[in-house]
């Protein structure tokens, strides 16, 4: 007697697999249809993984993910639900585009994973772009189930997983140690890993809308993740080198104010620091430092020129610290916008070099025309009010200034003292001078 329900069921699962059209691994003889796996798609679709325990051995773990072309980077952390500790299994695109180069890293804390070689992963067939849409990488790896801060336990029926993406973007590249930007979305899951117990093979992904996971639960989940942190370093290391800095030497150059032009660098310094601090601060999710020349420079910079205007305002003469002063600002302003586009760049960030260029590009003609302006104005009308300024006499340059090397001589006269009958003489020694009017004649006091 023909069993109705059955062949209903059986032909309702045949057009079910074919209007899906799924996108899954070439079939090897490493997979068979009774691969044990668990299954885990994330919220957003852009990360799909599979694990499989083999029965048959005690150290290797079959294991596919999947994510689309267009997403920068996926990543699968095994054995935690925080970082700290996490096996992090990172795909990203070959330098051909055509192929999946594949990162395990291990991570200590919330810092960027690093690679670690130890780790022993085997690429199977079916790894590489497939339908043009769809990266895939399969694989074996035979010490994956414990590491150095680490392990699997795959008698676990909720083990911790954690699983990340990057934005929208292309990396192509075979580097295995390649710096990526932080994550977009990410979140963790838990795995039943005695539902992925069994015969092994590399797991079967069916990706599709109608797509569950299976033997996964999702934990946590985070949309368009922003590292506000580096955003606000970025913008203020440019803010600084690109726009305060070069304001101060147009003050200076300008309107000769001194007073001004050294609140400007002491506001400019102050923001340094504070953006320095935010650098190291994100150097622990990034694991790179770079600037520190940077602000080594602006520091002994401002502290010459503090010293050297403190000298000039009781001599008058210039000091030896103008010239290295005056230098080393220009300096520090190029290294500091040259340390901008290179932490763009190590930031994953490149297209922001487009920004500061165009800034760059702006803030410097405009202070060198006003500049160029000013002295041609000043040729014409044989203007020079240099050493007239509000601070009591500082030249940016006062090194070039006429006579600035002269020496002053003062020629003193001793005048005799003659004693109460004596009183003063009647006729002072000290020569009479044009602008005090005509020579008064000493009077005795009695």
């Amino acid at each position: 007697m023909v069993n109705f329900n059955r062949v209903r069921l059986a032909l309702v699962a045949a057009v079910t697999s074919l209007c899906i059209n799924p996108l899954r691994a070439q079939s090897t003889d490493t997979t068979s249809n009774n691969t044990a796996a668990a299954v885990f798609f994330s919220p957003a679709r852009d990360l799909a993984f599979a694990l499989n325990v083999p029965s048959n051995s005690s150290q290797d773990l079959y294991f596919s993910i999947q994510m689309p072309v267009s997403i920068s980077w996926g990543a699968i952390g095994l054995g935690s639900d925080t970082m700290a500790g996490s096996l992090m299994l990172m795909i990203y695109s070959s330098s051909t585009g055509e192929n999946v180069t594949l990162s395990p890293r291990i991570s200590d804390g919330h810092s960027e994973p690093a690679y670690s070689p130890d780790i022993e992963v085997e690429t199977l067939p079916g790894t590489g772009l497939v339908n043009g849409s769809t990266l895939v990488y399969n694989g074996r790896c035979s010490n994956c189930r414990s590491w150095s801060n680490g392990k699997v336990d795959i008698k676990s029926k909720a083990q911790q997983m954690l699983y990340a993406t990057g934005e929208v973007g292309e990396i192509d590249t075979d580097d295995v140690e390649y710096s990526l930007r932080i994550h977009y979305n990410y979140g963790s899951f838990t795995m039943d890993m005695v539902n992925a117990t069994g015969p092994g093979g590399i797991p079967t992904i069916e990706a599709s809308l109608e797509s569950e996971s299976i033997g996964t639960v999702l934990e946590t989940s985070v949309f368009q993740y922003k590292h506000k942190w580096a955003m606000l370093h970025a913008m203020v290391m440019v803010f600084c080198f690109a726009g305060i800095y070069p304001f101060g030497i147009l003050i200076l150059r300008l309107g000769n104010w001194v007073r001004w032009h050294a609140i400007n660098q002491g506001i400019a310094l102050f923001l340094v620091f504070i953006g320095f601090g935010l650098g190291i601060r994100i150097s622990w999710v990034y694991n790179r430092v770079i600037g520190i020349l940077v602000l080594v420079f602006v520091v002994v910079q401002f502290a010459l020129g503090f010293m050297h205007h403190r000298v000039y305002k009781k001599t008058q003469q210039t000091t030896k610290m103008a010239p290295i002063h005056v230098w080393l600002g220009r300096l520090a302003i190029i290294l500091g916008v040259a340390n901008g586009f290179t932490g763009f760049t190590l930031a994953g960030s490149p297209k922001n070099n487009y920004v500061l260029m165009g800034i760059v590009l702006f803030v410097f003609p405009v202070i060198v025309l006003v500049l160029v302006t000013k002295r041609l104005l000043k040729k014409k009308y044989g203007k020079n009010k240099e050493g007239s300024s509000e601070g009591g006499g500082y030249d940016l340059e006062p090194w070039r200034r006429p006579g600035a090397t002269e020496a002053y001589t003062v020629t003193a006269t001793t005048v005799e003292y003659n004693g109460p009958s004596g009183g003063m003489p009647a006729n002072s020694s000290y020569p009479p001078k044009s602008d005090m009017g005509p020579q008064q004649n000493a009077r005795e006091i009695v």
